[in-house]
């Protein structure tokens, strides 16, 4: 109330400033259309002002729980990139200054505990209640053919512009990158996850083709998978909560997905399974892997491991594969995302569970067709005595979701199997609208070739253009991907940007499997 007085009286004394000064005479005449007008539009003005800061600090605080809905228009995020005008940077990364102070007050990252889910974000986390049962073995105990020669040092700025050069990037699909990185920030709810609905909020409808709307689809209301999909594309590029241009962005990020995990039941770990089920759980264990791998932040290092713990039990115990909910029988899908969670995992040097590995290679084995060299979605039917076997011939896309898997899981690269699934791969081309295909294919294949060879360049130069000329550059989606496909209605505008950013990313987010130069080298053709 002091405040509007305050402002009332300042505007009096403006307004009565704009009346005609006592000296004019008529040879120095007073325009009512000039101070006049001034004095109003001043008065206007300060009100209008004083309106939206009463306002403003008179709404209630944000709700930041995993019932969040976005169906009104809240307020943006604030983002640390606010002042970057992607127009003026130049994408060369491995020399640009990309730091800015991260505010002082910003809180630290929550790690869960059982108890304190719903009351305090920022508890410690006791492993040894939380994973007491969840079969966690040493880090000695892994087969590291897993994830051998695997790593994410590519991700430093020096590793990324050595590896773009010399695996088949260009200056196109780094700008690619850069712009729907930004695009994905502008899309960032106010409580720090987001949402495959992206054009609520601060996008207000600007933007086409959201996904699902949530009661109508259970996977419109998956802030985890959402949220984990958006996080990785910035980890892909080395962007984390501590270094980069979005660390704000990130940093919010984590925090809302760490308090989208539940306790599930007595299960082990926390679950992230919420109305996006097992993909959901898989993609959100992926983000906080690799957040951690990259930061070794402590604060992460337990929802990480729980979310590994619960992976490993919600595993089939008899097929090895994993599908919607905990222990369901498997599918190639599915399985996929928690294949590459383990490797993230791993890498980040967390716990690894026993006995994943062997199990899930087993699903593979009853999934493959083919000899090996093709998959299919669900494990093949068990021929009936007396009866002939069904048909069972695999997808392109599952077969790039198997192939590499099975890298991850051990195959020689000599293996004759191996190759000849990648090459049908390569030959086969990449699919204007199936960015889940591309994005698993441009993994089998730079993994496989590393990155060097005719195989490599004629499908990486395929790919990485098409997803350059078909990356919106207009208006408020210029960043983001739209192309009809497979799936694509369902996961939206947010799940396609995702997708086709994180598959421009191929070149530095991992090392190639099967090479160990070190990032800093040359790399020969």
């Amino acid at each position: 109330m002091l405040a509007h007085a305050a402002c009332h009286l300042t505007i009096r004394v403006l307004a009565e400033s704009a009346t005609p000064p006592p000296e004019a005479t008529a040879d120095e005449p007073y325009h009512a259309g000039g101070r006049e007008s001034y004095g109003w539009l001043a008065s206007f003005a300060l009100h209008a002002m004083v309106f939206l800061v009463l306002a403003w600090s008179t709404l209630p605080p944000l709700p930041l729980s995993t019932t969040f809905s976005l169906q009104g228009e809240p307020p943006p995020a604030e983002r640390i990139d606010e002042a970057i005008d992607l127009d003026d940077v130049s994408f060369d990364l491995a020399t640009d200054d990309l730091s800015q102070p991260l505010a002082a007050s910003a809180p630290p990252l929550a790690a869960p505990t059982p108890d304190a889910m719903a009351a305090s974000p920022t508890a410690a986390v006791d492993l040894s209640t939380l994973l007491a049962d969840s079969a966690i073995a040493s880090p000695t105990d892994v087969n590291l053919s897993v994830v051998a020669g695997v790593g994410t040092d590519g991700r430093s700025d020096a590793g990324k512009a050595a590896l773009v050069a010399a695996k088949g990037g260009s200056p196109a699909s780094e700008a690619a990158v850069a712009r729907g990185l930004k695009w994905m920030a502008e899309h960032q709810n106010p409580d720090g996850t987001w949402s495959l609905v992206h054009n609520v909020g601060a996008c207000r409808g600007r933007c086409d083709h959201p996904g699902k709307v949530p009661g109508k689809d259970p996977f419109g209301d998956s802030l985890a998978s959402a949220t984990g999909l958006a996080l990785l594309p910035f980890l892909g590029a080395g962007e984390t909560h501590e270094h980069g241009r979005y660390r704000r962005v990130i940093r919010n990020g984590l925090r809302a997905l760490v308090r989208l995990g539940e306790i599930d039941e007595d299960n082990p770990g926390l679950s992230w399974s919420d109305s996006g089920r097992m993909y959901a759980h898989g993609i959100s264990a992926i983000a906080l892997c690799e957040a951690y791998g990259l930061t070794k932040d402590p604060d992460l290092r337990a929802p990480a491991q729980a979310a590994i713990a619960y992976l490993a039990y919600a595993q089939d115990p008899q097929g090895g594969g994993w599908r919607y909910t905990a222990q369901q029988p498997g599918d190639t899908s599915v399985t996929g995302w928690q294949i590459m969670a383990l490797k993230s995992g791993v890498l980040a040097s967390l716990q690894a569970p026993k006995r994943v590995a062997s199990r899930a290679t087993a699903f593979l084995d009853s999934a493959s067709t083919a000899d090996g060299t093709r998959y299919g979605y669900l494990a093949a039917p068990e021929p009936v005595e007396g009866e002939e076997a069904p048909a069972y011939n695999g997808t392109p896309t599952l077969s790039a979701v198997g192939l590499l898997c099975r890298m991850y899981l051990g195959w020689d690269q000599s293996d004759e199997r191996l190759k000849q699934g990648v090459e049908r791969l390569a030959k086969e081309g990449p699919r204007s609208g199936n960015f889940y295909h591309n994005y698993y294919a441009a993994q089998a294949i730079f993994h496989h070739t590393g990155g060097v060879g005719p195989v490599w360049r004629e499908w990486n130069d395929a790919v990485r253009d098409q997803l350059v000329e078909q990356q919106s550059t207009r208006g408020h989606e210029r960043g983001s991907w739209w192309v009809e496909g497979p799936h694509n209605d369902r996961g939206g505008r947010l799940y396609t940007t995702a997708m086709a950013t994180m598959t421009l990313e191929v070149y530095y987010r991992y090392l190639p499997l099967y090479q160990s130069e070190a990032v800093n080298t040359a790399l020969p053709d």
